[in-house]
């Protein structure tokens, strides 16, 4: 790892939820490298010069992907201030975020090392929290993607405050998540948030450390034990024996208090078709046109789909041959599979002097400061400043360039992941959930 003056340490962790695009030599705004590229587990590191960040100030940012490859890649969001390229450094604007515009070698040798991406960061004007994303990709350079890595981090940093590690509280009882911490300002927690992260079920808001145990074979006071001394429920007619309770059945004025399960009777509402067992809220969705899981909702995510790109479509029915694909339009740039034809922005038209890179017509990439001798798929070449190498040619492990130059991966997007699993600043971990 370099070692500048006042660089300042941020934590990492992964993302939740990927959306899977298309590879571009010269990067591109998406969610994971995962889906061309298979999964694998490499760091990432962020620090600030200065280290001393105030409210309101421009700093700049180095982000280092440590892993075991020849090559890496990024994409990088932000949910707090704004993010810019240095000229000279290799990185883009592409979207909602910056990517590179060519592939940066990995120093080291010896198939591993790290690869360093720097940009510039606009803090926002009051002490707060800010969270950067970072999806990246490490290639090895054998002429597929067997063998690369795509991965996903989230690195936290505040500015004009002491941190603090909160946790993700989904159900709101005061209790978090421990695989999902975030770091903001201390003090009280932000909404959505605890100061703990003890919660056995977060999805339950009468379930947390400390809550009454009821007699309803769950783990109500997250002690590891179920029912131990707990208290009857109040229960309700349950006449298809489903274990939950409709509407209409609560309004019958039949209660009993007891032990579940009790025949006859349900603790749990949300039953949405009380003559039938295999509909209520805990049932699985499927494709046969009922609302299964009493969500409000029919056969969703389980219907059939067709065609592929643009065209994809959903079946009418739960029957694939009812399933029409949309109609192919000519490919433009755009991180479209306009044409259908399982190929995102290829041969797409641009004006003279001008390449599709990254879903925009730009001038071709820019080589970073005291040139790029690239030769040949993830040849090297001398980049002429710190950090060694630099990636040239066609990337073949990375998928097409529609560029015609660098290597790299489609990697990145919007910050909507940026509401899910969250990791603490000051120290570095690896979790998947």
């Amino acid at each position: 790892m370099r070692r500048g003056a006042a660089r300042f340490a941020i934590a990492l962790g992964v993302f939740a939820t990927p959306v899977l695009v298309h590879a571009h030599s010269g990067g591109a705004q998406g969610g994971s490298c995962s889906g061309c590229h298979g999964s694998g587990d490499h760091n990432a590191s962020l620090f600030t010069m200065p280290a001393n960040l105030q409210p309101g100030d421009t700093v700049t940012v180095d982000v280092e992907i440590q892993g075991s490859g020849n090559v890496a890649g990024v994409f990088i969001g932000v949910d707090g201030g704004s993010i810019s390229a240095i000229s000279g450094q290799g990185m883009a604007s592409v979207g909602s975020g910056l990517t590179h515009t060519s592939p940066r070698s990995m120093t080291g040798g010896g198939g591993g090392g790290e690869a360093t991406f720097t940009f510039e960061w606009d803090i926002p004007g009051a002490p707060g929290a800010t969270r950067f994303g970072v999806s990246s990709v490490v290639a090895n350079g054998n002429g597929s993607s067997g063998g690369d890595e795509g991965d996903e981090h989230y690195l936290d940093v505040v500015y004009g405050c002491e941190p603090q590690e909160f946790f993700r509280d989904f159900d709101g009882d005061g209790h978090g998540r421990a695989t999902q911490p975030r770091v903001f300002c201390a003090g009280a927690p932000p909404e959505g948030y605890a100061v703990a992260g003890d919660d056995c079920d977060d999805n339950r808001d009468t379930t947390y450390p400390g809550a009454v145990e009821f007699c309803n074979l769950r783990d109500d006071d997250c002690n590891d034990q179920i029912d131990d001394d707990a208290i009857p429920v109040e229960q309700y007619p349950d006449a298809d024996g489903d274990g939950f309770y409709s509407p209409a059945e609560r309004e019958t004025g039949e209660t009993f208090v007891g032990c579940v399960p009790t025949e006859g009777w349900a603790a749990d509402p949300g039953d949405c078709a009380p003559e039938d067992e295999t509909r209520n809220p805990g049932a699985e969705e499927s494709c046969n046109l009922f609302d299964d899981n009493c969500d409000g909702r029919v056969d969703e995510r389980v219907r059939p789909t067709c065609g592929v790109g643009w065209c994809r479509r959903e079946s009418s029915t739960c029957d694939v041959a009812a399933c029409t694909p949309g109609d192919p339009v000519d490919e433009v740039c755009n991180l479209l599979d306009d044409d259908c034809d399982g190929a995102v922005d290829e041969n797409a038209p641009c004006d003279d002097g001008l390449s599709c890179i990254a879903g925009e017509c730009r001038v071709p990439d820019e080589a970073p400061t005291g040139g790029s001798t690239g030769t040949g798929a993830l040849g090297t070449g001398d980049e002429g400043g710190p950090g060694g190498t630099s990636a040239g040619g066609t990337d073949t492990d990375v998928g097409p360039s529609a560029s015609g130059g660098g290597g790299g991966c489609s990697v990145g997007g919007s910050l909507g992941w940026l509401s899910l699993g969250l990791l603490p600043l000051l120290r570095l971990r690896r979790r998947r959930w």
